[in-house]
Protein backbone atom coordinates (compact mmCIF):
# COMPACT_ATOMS: atom_id res chain seq x y z
CA UNK A 1 0.00 0.00 0.00
CA UNK A 2 1.39 3.32 -0.96
CA UNK A 3 2.06 6.11 1.56
CA UNK A 4 -0.67 8.32 0.15
CA UNK A 5 -3.31 5.67 0.73
CA UNK A 6 -2.08 5.05 4.31
CA UNK A 7 -2.36 8.80 5.21
CA UNK A 8 -5.82 9.05 3.70
CA UNK A 9 -7.01 6.04 5.69
CA UNK A 10 -5.74 7.56 8.97
CA UNK A 11 -7.50 10.87 8.35
CA UNK A 12 -10.78 9.14 7.64
CA UNK A 13 -10.43 7.06 10.78
CA UNK A 14 -9.78 10.16 12.97
CA UNK A 15 -12.73 12.05 11.50
CA UNK A 16 -15.09 9.26 12.46
CA UNK A 17 -14.46 9.96 16.21
CA UNK A 18 -15.29 13.71 16.14
CA UNK A 19 -18.62 14.60 17.96
CA UNK A 20 -20.83 16.41 15.51
CA UNK A 21 -22.04 18.98 18.16
CA UNK A 22 -18.47 19.92 19.02
CA UNK A 23 -18.01 21.74 15.78
CA UNK A 24 -17.66 25.54 16.51
CA UNK A 25 -20.38 27.87 15.30
CA UNK A 26 -17.82 29.74 13.29
CA UNK A 27 -16.77 26.55 11.58
CA UNK A 28 -20.36 25.58 10.94
CA UNK A 29 -21.17 28.99 9.54
CA UNK A 30 -23.97 29.96 12.13
CA UNK A 31 -23.73 32.43 15.12
CA UNK A 32 -25.93 32.76 18.22
CA UNK A 33 -27.61 36.20 18.69
CA UNK A 34 -25.72 38.65 20.93
CA UNK A 35 -27.04 38.91 24.53
CA UNK A 36 -29.35 41.88 25.27
CA UNK A 37 -27.86 44.66 27.44
CA UNK A 38 -29.76 47.60 28.97
CA UNK A 39 -29.69 50.78 26.95
CA UNK A 40 -27.08 53.08 28.52
CA UNK A 41 -28.99 56.08 27.13
CA UNK A 42 -32.61 55.89 28.33
CA UNK A 43 -33.17 59.40 26.94
CA UNK A 44 -32.40 60.61 23.46
CA UNK A 45 -28.74 61.43 23.04
CA UNK A 46 -28.14 65.11 22.42
CA UNK A 47 -26.18 64.24 19.29
CA UNK A 48 -28.73 61.73 17.98
CA UNK A 49 -30.37 62.74 14.67
CA UNK A 50 -33.83 64.16 15.27
CA UNK A 51 -33.49 64.07 19.08
CA UNK A 52 -36.01 66.24 20.98
CA UNK A 53 -34.85 67.36 24.40
CA UNK A 54 -37.13 68.36 27.26
CA UNK A 55 -36.60 71.97 28.43
CA UNK A 56 -34.66 72.42 31.69
CA UNK A 57 -37.06 73.27 34.55
CA UNK A 58 -36.91 76.94 35.51
CA UNK A 59 -35.29 77.70 38.90
CA UNK A 60 -37.84 78.97 41.42
CA UNK A 61 -36.21 81.32 43.96
CA UNK A 62 -37.43 81.11 47.57
CA UNK A 63 -40.34 83.45 48.37
CA UNK A 64 -39.41 86.92 49.62
CA UNK A 65 -40.76 87.78 53.07
CA UNK A 66 -43.28 90.62 52.98
CA UNK A 67 -43.36 92.86 56.07
CA UNK A 68 -46.60 94.63 55.12
CA UNK A 69 -49.43 94.50 57.65
CA UNK A 70 -50.74 95.41 61.10
CA UNK A 71 -49.09 93.81 64.12
CA UNK A 72 -49.31 93.67 67.90
CA UNK A 73 -46.52 92.83 70.29
CA UNK A 74 -44.99 92.74 73.74
CA UNK A 75 -41.62 94.02 74.86
CA UNK A 76 -39.44 94.00 77.93
CA UNK A 77 -36.06 95.26 79.02
CA UNK A 78 -34.48 97.97 81.12
CA UNK A 79 -34.41 101.74 81.27
CA UNK A 80 -31.53 103.84 82.59
CA UNK A 81 -33.02 107.10 83.77
CA UNK A 82 -31.23 110.38 84.43
CA UNK A 83 -32.49 113.56 86.06
CA UNK A 84 -30.83 117.00 85.93
CA UNK A 85 -32.08 119.69 88.29
CA UNK A 86 -31.49 123.38 89.01
CA UNK A 87 -32.82 125.13 92.14
CA UNK A 88 -33.30 128.88 91.73
CA UNK A 89 -33.75 129.88 95.44
CA UNK A 90 -30.43 128.45 96.63
CA UNK A 91 -28.56 128.50 93.26
CA UNK A 92 -27.68 124.81 93.39
CA UNK A 93 -27.76 122.12 90.68
CA UNK A 94 -27.12 118.42 90.35
CA UNK A 95 -28.31 115.16 88.88
CA UNK A 96 -29.54 111.75 89.88
CA UNK A 97 -29.65 108.38 88.08
CA UNK A 98 -31.91 105.40 88.44
CA UNK A 99 -32.42 102.10 86.55
CA UNK A 100 -35.58 100.04 86.33
CA UNK A 101 -36.98 97.08 84.47
CA UNK A 102 -39.84 97.65 82.07
CA UNK A 103 -42.58 95.77 80.24
CA UNK A 104 -44.82 97.10 77.50
CA UNK A 105 -47.30 96.57 74.67
CA UNK A 106 -46.86 97.49 71.01
CA UNK A 107 -49.20 98.25 68.11
CA UNK A 108 -47.92 99.05 64.62
CA UNK A 109 -48.19 98.89 60.85
CA UNK A 110 -45.56 98.24 58.17
CA UNK A 111 -45.73 98.96 54.45
CA UNK A 112 -43.21 97.42 52.01
CA UNK A 113 -42.46 97.52 48.26
CA UNK A 114 -42.89 101.24 47.78
CA UNK A 115 -40.23 101.04 45.05
CA UNK A 116 -38.48 104.30 45.97
CA UNK A 117 -35.11 102.67 46.61
CA UNK A 118 -34.07 99.33 45.13
CA UNK A 119 -36.40 96.44 44.29
CA UNK A 120 -39.04 97.03 46.94
CA UNK A 121 -36.87 96.42 50.01
CA UNK A 122 -37.73 99.67 51.77
CA UNK A 123 -40.09 99.20 54.74
CA UNK A 124 -41.88 102.22 56.21
CA UNK A 125 -43.99 101.88 59.33
CA UNK A 126 -45.50 103.54 62.35
CA UNK A 127 -45.52 102.18 65.89
CA UNK A 128 -47.08 103.03 69.24
CA UNK A 129 -45.96 101.49 72.52
CA UNK A 130 -46.98 101.88 76.16
CA UNK A 131 -44.52 100.84 78.87
CA UNK A 132 -44.63 100.40 82.64
CA UNK A 133 -41.56 101.07 84.78
CA UNK A 134 -40.97 102.73 88.15
CA UNK A 135 -38.58 105.65 88.66
CA UNK A 136 -38.06 107.53 91.94
CA UNK A 137 -35.46 110.32 91.79
CA UNK A 138 -34.17 112.32 94.74
CA UNK A 139 -33.41 116.07 94.52
CA UNK A 140 -31.38 117.24 97.55
CA UNK A 141 -31.83 120.97 96.99
CA UNK A 142 -31.79 122.98 100.23
CA UNK A 143 -35.07 124.66 99.39
CA UNK A 144 -36.79 121.25 99.31
CA UNK A 145 -36.32 120.69 103.03
CA UNK A 146 -35.29 117.05 103.49
CA UNK A 147 -35.49 116.39 99.75
CA UNK A 148 -37.69 116.69 96.71
CA UNK A 149 -38.86 113.52 94.99
CA UNK A 150 -39.77 112.87 91.38
CA UNK A 151 -41.71 109.67 90.62
CA UNK A 152 -42.74 108.19 87.27
CA UNK A 153 -44.67 105.00 86.51
CA UNK A 154 -45.00 104.89 82.71
CA UNK A 155 -43.93 106.30 79.39
CA UNK A 156 -45.20 105.89 75.84
CA UNK A 157 -43.92 106.65 72.34
CA UNK A 158 -45.51 107.21 68.93
CA UNK A 159 -42.86 106.79 66.23
CA UNK A 160 -42.16 106.36 62.54
CA UNK A 161 -39.85 103.54 61.44
CA UNK A 162 -37.77 103.26 58.27
CA UNK A 163 -35.97 99.99 57.52
CA UNK A 164 -34.28 98.11 54.69
CA UNK A 165 -35.02 94.41 54.27
CA UNK A 166 -32.02 92.08 54.09
CA UNK A 167 -33.46 88.59 53.52
CA UNK A 168 -35.45 87.98 56.72
CA UNK A 169 -33.76 90.73 58.73
CA UNK A 170 -34.93 94.33 59.01
CA UNK A 171 -32.49 96.90 60.40
CA UNK A 172 -34.27 100.18 61.01
CA UNK A 173 -34.11 103.67 62.51
CA UNK A 174 -37.00 105.23 64.35
CA UNK A 175 -38.08 108.55 65.82
CA UNK A 176 -41.14 110.37 67.08
CA UNK A 177 -42.93 111.71 70.15
CA UNK A 178 -42.48 110.61 73.77
CA UNK A 179 -44.94 110.92 76.65
CA UNK A 180 -44.50 110.24 80.35
CA UNK A 181 -46.12 110.88 83.73
CA UNK A 182 -44.25 112.63 86.58
CA UNK A 183 -45.13 113.54 90.15
CA UNK A 184 -42.88 116.03 91.98
CA UNK A 185 -43.25 116.95 95.65
CA UNK A 186 -41.33 117.79 98.80
CA UNK A 187 -41.03 114.78 101.05
CA UNK A 188 -42.66 115.30 104.42
CA UNK A 189 -44.12 118.70 103.58
CA UNK A 190 -47.82 119.47 103.00
CA UNK A 191 -47.24 121.41 99.79
CA UNK A 192 -49.14 119.08 97.49
CA UNK A 193 -48.00 117.18 94.42
CA UNK A 194 -47.01 118.64 91.07
CA UNK A 195 -48.49 116.19 88.57
CA UNK A 196 -47.56 116.59 84.88
CA UNK A 197 -47.50 114.64 81.62
CA UNK A 198 -44.43 115.27 79.51
CA UNK A 199 -44.44 115.52 75.69
CA UNK A 200 -41.07 115.54 73.97
CA UNK A 201 -39.07 113.47 71.45
CA UNK A 202 -37.57 110.01 71.14
CA UNK A 203 -35.15 108.45 68.64
CA UNK A 204 -33.38 105.13 68.25
CA UNK A 205 -32.57 102.12 66.10
CA UNK A 206 -33.22 98.40 66.08
CA UNK A 207 -33.06 95.08 64.30
CA UNK A 208 -36.14 92.94 63.66
CA UNK A 209 -35.98 89.37 62.38
CA UNK A 210 -38.44 86.67 61.31
CA UNK A 211 -38.90 83.92 63.89
CA UNK A 212 -41.62 81.95 62.13
CA UNK A 213 -44.33 83.00 59.69
CA UNK A 214 -46.01 86.15 61.03
CA UNK A 215 -44.00 86.08 64.28
CA UNK A 216 -40.96 88.37 64.49
CA UNK A 217 -38.50 89.31 67.22
CA UNK A 218 -36.64 92.57 67.72
CA UNK A 219 -33.76 94.21 69.55
CA UNK A 220 -34.16 97.95 70.08
CA UNK A 221 -32.55 101.01 71.65
CA UNK A 222 -34.44 104.26 72.31
CA UNK A 223 -33.34 107.57 73.72
CA UNK A 224 -36.40 109.11 75.40
CA UNK A 225 -36.29 112.78 76.31
CA UNK A 226 -38.89 114.36 78.62
CA UNK A 227 -39.91 117.98 78.97
CA UNK A 228 -38.65 120.16 81.82
CA UNK A 229 -40.81 120.17 84.92
CA UNK A 230 -40.99 123.39 86.95
CA UNK A 231 -41.79 122.45 90.52
CA UNK A 232 -42.66 125.71 92.25
CA UNK A 233 -44.91 125.66 95.32
CA UNK A 234 -44.67 121.88 95.80
CA UNK A 235 -40.86 122.09 95.99
CA UNK A 236 -40.51 125.51 97.63
CA UNK A 237 -38.95 126.45 94.34
CA UNK A 238 -38.92 126.98 91.57
CA UNK A 239 -36.85 123.83 91.03
CA UNK A 240 -36.37 122.98 87.34
CA UNK A 241 -36.25 119.22 86.65
CA UNK A 242 -35.30 117.64 83.31
CA UNK A 243 -35.61 113.81 83.11
CA UNK A 244 -34.47 111.52 80.27
CA UNK A 245 -33.86 107.81 79.81
CA UNK A 246 -32.03 105.25 77.68
CA UNK A 247 -34.18 102.23 76.90
CA UNK A 248 -32.79 98.81 75.94
CA UNK A 249 -35.41 96.18 75.15
CA UNK A 250 -36.36 93.06 73.22
CA UNK A 251 -39.79 92.27 71.83
CA UNK A 252 -42.02 89.88 69.94
CA UNK A 253 -44.48 91.09 67.27
CA UNK A 254 -47.28 89.11 65.64
CA UNK A 255 -48.65 90.26 62.30
CA UNK A 256 -52.45 90.19 62.30
CA UNK A 257 -52.96 91.00 58.66
CA UNK A 258 -50.80 90.50 55.59
CA UNK A 259 -51.35 90.85 51.91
Amino acid sequence: MSKKRIVAALLLAGASFVVPGAVSPAASGSLDPAPAYPNPYPYPRPDAPGAVLEPTPAYAPPPVYDWTGFYVGINGGASQGRLDWVSDPDLTAGNDAHSAGLVGLTLGYNMQNLGFFGPGQLVIGEEFDFNWRRFSFTIPAATCGPACTLNSDWFATARLRAGYQIDRFLPYVTGGVSMGDFDAFSAGQPNGINHSVSFNFTAGAGLEMVVWGPLTGKLEYLYVNHSRIDCINECNGPVHITPSENVFRVGLNYRLWQR
